[in-house]
């Protein structure tokens, strides 16, 4: 027959409560304390000012609105998640990367963006334009263009000495630079300092043929076909003899056969 000790039993069912007890306080007390240090921390982080972007610099701008970029920032600033963190306010969490990447799908005339964070409250960003060389114009509309064939922009037309004007009269479907004629004016343009470049027409129903208006009272017919180098370097000993002679005053010179000159 077995015996039981029910002082003992009572003993352990005691102790065994109190282990419970003990446990379930500690347990509450950690999870008080996680909530407590996880609410605090996010007050801190999205309900103080302590890491908010408050001063924003911004370097490198000559054309573009200094007000366009700020315009971003502040869309970007004002994002919320879940309806109410404010969480790009704060610069640990600030997206430079992401910043950067819409501002340049945004403002075409970019050529790079780099957002720095300077804790605990300023936003550096440093931009550089593209630089354009002329305003490319296809059925009345005009764009800046560079070196690398990249167009941007809305560009007034005008002929002048700040930029050339490129007039292609050419019907087209949709706005693009013929690169044909692009690579044989960027050759013109670097062999031909003889002369100032206001503007270049290529004419409506022209295949090969452009028409180059300088600061002369003439204008320049160029083809394709001919080496546009060669026909230049021609042109400047054409001209260096030409200028000796007062009566000298032609309304156009063609140099669209190679290693000849006419004029009219």
């Amino acid at each position: 027959m077995t015996h039981y000790d029910v002082k003992k039993l009572n003993y352990r069912d005691k102790l065994a409560r109190k282990n419970r007890l003990f446990f379930i306080l500690k347990l509450s007390g950690i999870i008080a304390a996680f909530v407590l240090m996880v609410g605090g921390g996010v007050y801190f982080l999205f309900f103080t000012d302590k890491l908010e972007i408050k001063d924003v610099t911004i370097n490198g701008l000559k054309t573009l609105d200094r007000e366009l970029i700020m315009g971003k920032i502040n869309e970007r600033l004002d994002l919320k998640k879940y309806g109410y963190l404010s969480i790009q306010k704060n610069i640990i969490f600030f997206d430079s990367d992401g910043f950067e990447a819409d501002l340049l799908l945004a403002n075409q005339v970019l050529e790079t963006v780099q957002a720095e964070k300077v804790f605990p409250h300023k936003l550096e960003i440093e931009v550089s334009e593209k630089e354009p060389v002329g305003i490319w114009c296809v059925a009345g509309e005009c764009r800046y263009f560079n070196g690398e064939m990249e167009t941007w922009g809305q560009a007034a037309k005008s002929s002048g000495f700040l930029f050339i004007t490129v007039e292609d009269q050419r019907l087209k479907e949709e706005f693009a630079i013929d690169a044909d004629f692009f690579h044989a004016i960027n050759e013109l343009m670097a062999n031909l300092s003889q002369l100032t470049i206001k503007s270049i027409v290529i004419p409506e129903n022209s295949f090969d043929e452009f028409r180059v208006y300088t600061n002369r009272n003439f204008y320049l017919v160029f083809s394709l076909d001919s080496n546009i180098k060669d026909q230049a370097d021609i042109l400047k000993i054409f001209l260096t003899e030409k200028n000796k002679d007062p009566n000298f005053n032609p309304q156009y010179i063609d140099v669209r056969i190679e290693g000849r000159i006419y004029f009219k």
